[in-house]
């Protein structure tokens, strides 16, 4: 008898848990399907003022904190070139090419990622040292002008130190580059959610800084600092976009990736 009375209460236990795990998921879904609501009504509201945005993702990334100090070992990026000058200041190494005519020998000594005889001298330097063009920085740059990034965690760098920046002819032959590098990469925090594109876009637009007639560019999960600790740059994830205005210019623009904060200049 004891014992049938107490199968009976572990059954209703267990049915009332399940009842309580259900509806406290349910709870949980909903503020989901709020937020998911809010931000499909932003994005319309976007698109009615005439804001062109370029197709976006859903998909929540997971990201660190990470940690890295500002590299000196820089003239390894050189050893392939001639006839260059090359010098460190402030842990960023500046070379200037001496004329174009050593053009074909550095096409022959940098084999770069690919056997494509159409990858540009640029490209073929950058990859040496392991640093991907980054279209969205290189959108506001002037004529003549990209950047290239380190990747840190499988993220691209927009932070001063991490880029190489080249400088170039009519001809796309390289005339000039800086370097800057970050070394001794340590992941400070276990990966967390970030915010999707999609967030990061309501939210610019919440801050103001999206107008009517603005073009946005597609976004870029990336790696910016702006704490230095006992020598340390600290990273955080960002969103980076860049607006073009109705005048044609452009402007950086950054989200936190963690908190959803402006962080454009």
């Amino acid at each position: 008898m004891q014992f049938k009375r107490m199968k009976i209460l572990m059954m209703i236990l267990f049915i009332v848990l399940n009842i309580f795990l259900f509806v406290w998921w349910r709870n949980n879904q909903r503020p989901t399907l709020k937020v998911t609501d809010a931000n499909a009504t932003i994005i319309s509201e976007i698109r009615n003022q005439k804001i062109k945005v370029s197709k976006f993702s859903t998909s929540v990334v997971y990201a660190s904190y990470l940690a890295g100090k500002r590299s000196t070992n820089l003239m390894s990026t050189v050893e392939k070139l001639s006839n260059y000058n090359a010098n460190i200041d402030n842990r960023t190494l500046f070379v200037s090419l001496n004329k174009a005519s050593q053009s074909a020998k550095q096409s022959s000594n940098f084999s770069g990622k690919s056997n494509s005889s159409n990858i540009n001298e640029e490209t073929k330097i950058a990859h040496h040292v392991g640093y991907r063009y980054n279209s969205v920085l290189s959108k506001v740059n002037m004529k003549n002008r990209s950047t290239y990034s380190q990747y840190i965690d499988g993220l691209p760098v927009v932070a001063k130190y991490g880029l190489m920046i080249f400088n170039t002819d009519k001809d796309e032959r390289v005339t000039s580059f800086t370097q800057t590098k970050i070394s001794d990469i340590s992941v400070l925090r276990d990966e967390r959610a970030t915010i999707t594109e999609e967030e990061a876009i309501v939210a610019l637009y919440k801050f103001n800084e999206l107008g009517g007639g603005d073009q946005l560019s597609k976004g870029t999960l990336s790696y910016d600092t702006s704490l230095n600790v006992n020598g340390y740059d600290i990273y955080t994830p960002v969103w980076v976009f860049v607006v073009t205005h109705k005048d044609s210019s452009r402007v950086l623009l950054k989200v936190n990736a963690f908190t959803g904060d402006n962080l454009s200049e």
